[in-house]
Order: structure tokens, then C-alpha cells, then sequence
């Protein structure tokens, strides 16, 4: 008989001590073995609310981002609106030289404005550069660059050896394009001439360009023009990093030094979003919106009626280009919000589900501790009858 007594016993107080357990938790399954199945389905259960809350952190911070960018673009267009309208203005032939001059002087405003906007960040990352984000993606083009390598004393030559693998980029403000030249083994400046030579004939850079050592003996790359702009970088050992000359600076003239590449978040089992728009295809690609207003401030300053009529054309051409780089930017805004929405949904329909599987009413809760607390006081009254005195004694 006293075996069957120290069973119940032992059954009494583990039910209690569940019971108390399920009031204190709120939760029906606190360890493996109360339910081994629902134990099972919550683990499979956390695992997709974990990626579901990943998901909705990328989410909010991408659709953060992705706002900003829009609200960018939406502000070149109004810049581009204001400059067609200050360029029809000028195309009637009645604004005088000085009112002329003073439109010119707007636009040149507008065209500051928009390579502003167009170097906006967003914590700490530039929106319009590709996966260049760490730098402003449009600079200030100059019509010469130099090398910090090369002395008058010790000049370098056409027969200076490049560093292998190393990487010499030249971003032409005219053109919109921009050359990149690769060091192969045996290659030398020669070489990287033969290259620049290639990209003026091919379009990619302007007609003029060219590569010569200066007589201070070091590489100069120059547009040969006061009125074309380069922005060149090299990571060559031998030729050192390309800094531009002081007084070559082109007034107007900005080219991208960015990429045409693209990010992308994860933001569902099945669904990534781009999250950036390179500025190449915003400002400079197809309708070179930096070319045409530049092209327009200069019919401004000097042209005739219907040159500053064609130039406002070619903003208007470029205006359009940049509201169809728009659309797509707007449907991954509309796309995101839409996952927003699924994923809160979704979180409150796992939290649901795991509260069905492991979680317990705290009415009903009570309502067990009490009917446990209850078979324990009985037991425990059973056991004090049946057991010796001494073991009634011990539990009293």
C-alpha cells in the first residue's frame, strides 16, 4: 500500500506544481515533454516568425530609403519643370542680353540643385551611386588630371609599367560614359594610352582626349577643352592617385563616378526589391540631363531664339526620361507597402496560432490550480490516515 501512497503523492504535487506553473507563464506547455507535438509545431512556428520579423525590419528600413529617394526624384523633376519654363521663356526672342543672362544664371541654380539631390544619402549611404554608396556619385569635372607620381628629375614614361590588376577610371562630364581601364601583366602607360585612344573613337569619351606626360613629368589626362570635364581615379602604384588641376575646373560640368548596379533586400520567401537607382540612368545615360541644361544655360548666355528653343526640347526629352526612371521606383514603394501590410498580418496570425498551440487561458488556468491544489490537500489527507504516525507527524 505505501508505494501506491507515495505515487499519488508525487502525481498530486507535480500536477500542483503545473498548474502553478501555467498561472504564473500564462502558457499550457512550458517543457518538451507537456506536449511533444505542439513543442514541435512551436519550434517550426518561431522559426517562421523569425524570418517574418527579419523581413519586416528590412521592410520598414528599405521602404524608409526607397520614400527618400522618391521624394528626390519628384524634386529633379520640379527642377527640370522650372527650367523648361525658364528655357521657353528665353525662346520667345524678346527677353533682352541681361534678362537672358539672368536665366542663364537660374538654370545654372537649378543644375547645382539637382546634382545636390542627386548626391542625397540616407544613413549614411548614397542613393543614386549603385553599389558605390560609400561616395557622392556625381563630382565636379575638371579639364585636366594629373598623377602624383613623376617628377621633372625623374619623369615617368610611356614605358612605365602598370601594376597588374590595378584599375584606372576616367568619368567624362560630356559624354556621360565612363571608361574603365584594367592593368594586365606587361601593360604600361603606353598601353593605357592606347586605351584612352580607343574610348575617344569608340564615343565613350570626348573627342580630344588624351593621355601625355606633362613637363613636370608626370601623367596628365586632359580633355584639351574649357568646356569638357573629366573626373579620373587611378589605385596604380606607379602612377599614384589622380588629383585634378588647379584652374582646370568646368563651370556646369559634373560627371557620375558611381555604378550601374543594383542592391536588393530580401523582403519575402519568394520576393526581393531593388532598393537604389543608379544616378547613371537618372542624369547622365540616354537623356543626359546634366548635357542638356548645360546645353541651355550656354544658348542663354550666347545662343539665338531657336537654339535656346531646342536646348529647352532636349530638357523636355530628358524630364521624360527621368519620370519613366520614376514608375519603376514608385511600383517598389507600392510593392513594399503591400508586404508591409502582409507581414504584420502574418505576425499576428503566427502569434496567434502559437498562443493556440502552447498558450492557456488564465480563467481556465486558475480554475486548475484550484481543483490541483484541491486532489493535493486530499492526497495528502489520505496519506496521513494510511501512512504510520511517524510519517503523519513528519508531514504535519
Amino acid at each position: 500500500m505505501l508505494p501506491d501512497v507515495q505515487y499519488a503523492m508525487q502525481q498530486s504535487a507535480q500536477a500542483l506544481a503545473t498548474a502553478e506553473q501555467q498561472v504564473s507563464t500564462g502558457l499550457r506547455v512550458n517543457q518538451l515533454f507537456d506536449d511533444p507535438a505542439a513543442s514541435a509545431n512551436m519550434v517550426t512556428s518561431l522559426a517562421t516568425s523569425a524570418n517574418v520579423d527579419q523581413y519586416t525590419s528590412n521592410v520598414t528600413s528599405v521602404l524608409s530609403q526607397m520614400q527618400t529617394a522618391d521624394s528626390a526624384v519628384s524634386s529633379i523633376v520640379t527642377s527640370l519643370n522650372t527650367a523648361v519654363t525658364i528655357g521657353t521663356e528665353g525662346a520667345t526672342g524678346t527677353v533682352s542680353a541681361a534678362n537672358s543672362a539672368a536665366l542663364a544664371t537660374q538654370v545654372e541654380g537649378l543644375l547645382t540643385n539637382i546634382i545636390g539631390v542627386a548626391n542625397t544619402s540616407f544613413q549614411g549611404a548614397f542613393l543614386f551611386g549603385g553599389t558605390a554608396s560609400s561616395t557622392a556619385p556625381f563630382v565636379a569635372a575638371s579639364e585636366t588630371y594629373t598623377s602624383a607620381n613623376g617628377s621633372a628629375a625623374s619623369p615617368l614614361a610611356t614605358t612605365t609599367a602598370l601594376k597588374t590588376g590595378s584599375v584606372t577610371t576616367i568619368s567624362d562630364a560630356t559624354t556621360g560614359e565612363t571608361m574603365t581601364f584594367k592593368a594586365a601583366a606587361g601593360n604600361t602607360i603606353a598601353t593605357l594610352q592606347g586605351a584612352i585612344a580607343s574610348a575617344v573613337s569608340a564615343g565613350t569619351l570626348s573627342a580630344g582626349t588624351t593621355a601625355t606626360i606633362n613637363a613636370a613629368g608626370q601623367l596628365s589626362i586632359s580633355t584639351n577643352s574649357s568646356t569638357e570635364g573629366l573626373v579620373v581615379s587611378s589605385n596604380d602604384a606607379a602612377l599614384g592617385s589622380m588629383t585634378a588641376s588647379s584652374g582646370t575646373e568646368v563651370a556646369n560640368a559634373y560627371a557620375y563616378v558611381g555604378n550601374s548596379s543594383v542592391n536588393k533586400v530580401q523582403v519575402g520567401d519568394s520576393l526581393s526589391v531593388a532598393t537604389n537607382l543608379p544616378g547613371s540612368n537618372l542624369l547622365t545615360s540616354g537623356s543626359n540631363v546634366i548635357g542638356a541644361l548645360n546645353s541651355l544655360i550656354t544658348a542663354l548666355k550666347s545662343g539665338t531664339s531657336a537654339e535656346i528653343g531646342t536646348a529647352t526640347s532636349a530638357i523636355t526629352t530628358a524630364l521624360n526620361a527621368v519620370g519613366n526612371q520614376r514608375i519603376p521606383l514608385d511600383g517598389t514603394l507600392s510593392q513594399l507597402e503591400s508586404q508591409e501590410s502582409y507581414l504584420s498580418q502574418e505576425t499576428v496570425t503566427l502569434k496567434t496560432a502559437q498562443s493556440s498551440l502552447v498558450g492557456i487561458n488564465l480563467a481556465t488556468a486558475a480554475t486548475n490550480l484550484s481543483a490541483a491544489e484541491t486532489t493535493n490537500s486530499a492526497v495528502l489527507a489520505a496519506a496521513a490516515k494510511a501512512m504510520p504516525n511517524t510519517l503523519f507527524d513528519y508531514l504535519k
